[in-house]
């Protein structure tokens, strides 16, 4: 592992560094009122209006032209200075696709030098979104600007920063990949709470129960963009849920399951198809229980999709909160066997 994250001497790397990477620039708002990141990907002709499912109609899906899986490969896009190929978007069959596609990627390569490649991009993103610091994440250099939900993150991996012996047959295919600035756009995308959901919010009544809401590392609700495969039960909170971080209830007419983690989860009754509890016994980790609720998805390729509601040290400790959960919403809870935590 200690391989893995080295770091060359700071006299060799004229770059700050830090563990978890420089903290993304904020670029406000313009004064027209339109998120500049946004913008951007408008300039750059980004796909942002369209849902996935219109996105895949025109463009179908194609082997990646670097990486060779399934991807959308946004020829109409604009390409980057640099660009090795097209932008892409992920073809994964577990993103529900009624929605906007809300990643882009795209790789951009100058030279065979990593810090060179990714301070190139910056320098373009410059012009349009100010300056960032740039500096170490772990065994990358890295570089972000962050307005609202949206941002554009710049990754590179210095070859002399990466461990020994480890094959990557893209690189193998293309060598310029080793030193390639890895660019992320996205758009922080999420539907607006509808009349009834903003009631079954207003209203909704936080259970007590020991234990914790979501997981740990979990940040206060709506201040981070949601994955790609979380938007068919993320709402955008608005200020309802400002005083309210990490809670798990039920709306007031019970037709609701509500949850305030990273994100704003609102989950119809009628859409929970079961809820799970997985308890695991200490081995190398230190054991626990989580408690997931499975909700219907129109992605084609998963039978429901999970939310996280909370998690317990004690490997029994989410059983109780389950069976709660599933006699006042009418629905099966599964109890997982032990499992120990490797």
């Amino acid at each position: 592992m200690d391989r893995l994250f080295r770091r060359t001497q700071v006299a060799l790397v004229p770059l700050t560094s830090w563990p978890d990477g420089p903290a993304p620039a904020e670029v406000p708002i313009l004064p027209d009122g339109m998120n500049p990141i946004l913008r951007l990907a408008d300039d750059w002709r980004l796909p942002r209006h369209e849902t996935r499912k219109e996105v895949l109609a025109r463009c179908g899906c194609l082997p990646d032209p670097i990486y060779e899986w399934p991807a959308l490969v946004l020829t109409d896009a604009e390409p980057l200075p640099g660009a090795l190929a097209p932008w892409t978007a992920s073809a994964f069959e577990r993103i529900p696709p009624q929605f906007p596609i809300i990643r882009f990627t795209a790789l951009a390569w100058f030279k065979d030098d990593a810090h060179a490649n990714l301070r190139r991009v910056a320098d373009h993103l410059t012009a349009s979104l100010g300056p960032a610091p740039v500096g170490q994440r772990w065994n990358t250099v890295a570089a972000a600007w962050r307005s609202g939900l949206a941002e554009v993150s710049l990754t590179a991996w210095p070859p002399d920063w990466q461990s020994h012996g480890l094959q990557n047959p893209s690189e193998d295919r293309d060598p310029r990949l080793r030193t390639a600035c890895h660019v992320t756009l996205i758009t922080g995308f999420r539907l607006a709470l509808s009349a009834r959901e903003r009631e079954w919010v207003t209203g909704f009544l936080p259970l007590a129960f020991d234990g914790d809401v979501g997981t740990a590392r979990m940040a206060q609700a709506g201040r981070l963009a949601p994955g790609e495969t979380e938007l068919e039960y993320v709402r955008d909170p608005e200020d309802l849920v400002k005083d309210r971080q990490r809670m798990l209830g039920l709306s007031a007419d019970g037709e609701a399951l509500i949850v305030v983690s990273d994100q704003l989860f609102v989950m119809p009754r009628t859409d929970i198809l079961h809820l799970e509890v997985i308890r695991m016994t200490p081995a190398k980790g230190g054991g626990g229980s989580s408690l997931h609720a499975h909700c219907y998805t129109h992605a084609p390729g998963a039978d429901s999709q999970s939310v996280f509601l909370a998690q317990h040290g004690d490997p029994d400790g989410m059983t109780a909160l389950g069976q709660e959960l599933g006699e006042r919403l009418d629905c099966l809870v599964e109890v997982s066997p032990y499992y120990p935590d490797c």
